[in-house]
């Protein structure tokens, strides 16, 4: 018999699913946790420690608390963690990561997150172009992996993982001067995808891809 708390069963009725981010840090660690009804304690326990982590990359005692539980707990945590939360995971060894762990995160981010922004594109485009109708949040539509279609108007996924790639290229010189031409002839291009996607937000730091 299992006497460790952290892997007893949440338990609830029906499991949330994809629950909006809320501004108090506190009100949000506590509604998200009824996304891990059916699972052990310590999927919502790195999950907290995930989103104090957001509001503050710096705070220390959330950093040790993420490191301890993912290393203590990462079979279990594979095992119910959807990739939604998985890539969550490596949003954050993005943040707190040392350099190798950091750019081997982002190159794991990159292709989760272009993955769902491509499935995100074949559902919403009519005659070639983008439907800004459809692109509407409660029109969103399960992609793969516990994921949903890129929430364009009013999410800021683009935006936050071009921080994070822009901060992780930023640690070797030639690179980062590689990758600052990339974005500046990306912005001479009217018809670049990402960009033309990005127009569609109405969060003004996310209407271009390439800043």
């Amino acid at each position: 018999m299992n006497n460790d708390p952290n892997l007893e069963i949440i338990h609830g009725s029906e499991p949330a699913k994809n629950l909006n981010r809320i501004q108090d840090m506190n009100k949000n660690i506590e509604a998200v946790r009824a996304e891990f009804i059916g699972k052990p304690e310590v999927c919502h326990m790195l999950v907290a420690e995930i989103i104090k982590l957001r509001r503050d990359s710096d705070d220390q005692q959330s950093r040790d608390a993420f490191w301890v539980l993912l290393n203590d707990y990462l079979d279990v945590i594979l095992e119910h963690y959807d990739i939604r939360w998985i890539l969550s995971i490596c949003d954050t060894i993005v943040d707190i990561g040392n350099n190798v762990q950091s750019a081997i995160a982002m190159n794991m981010v990159q292709c989760i997150n272009g993955t769902n922004i491509h499935h995100s594109i074949l559902v919403n485009v009519v005659n070639g172009d983008i439907d800004g109708n459809k692109l509407r949040h409660e029109l969103k539509v399960p992609t793969w992996g516990g994921m949903i279609t890129a929430d364009i108007p009013n999410g800021d996924m683009i935006h936050n993982m071009m921080n994070r790639l822009d901060n992780v290229i930023k640690q070797d010189k030639q690179l980062n001067a590689i990758w600052n031409t990339i974005k500046d002839k990306g912005r001479e291009e009217p018809n670049l995808v990402m960009n033309h996607i990005c127009s569609a937000s109405n969060q003004e730091h996310q209407r271009t891809y390439f800043k």
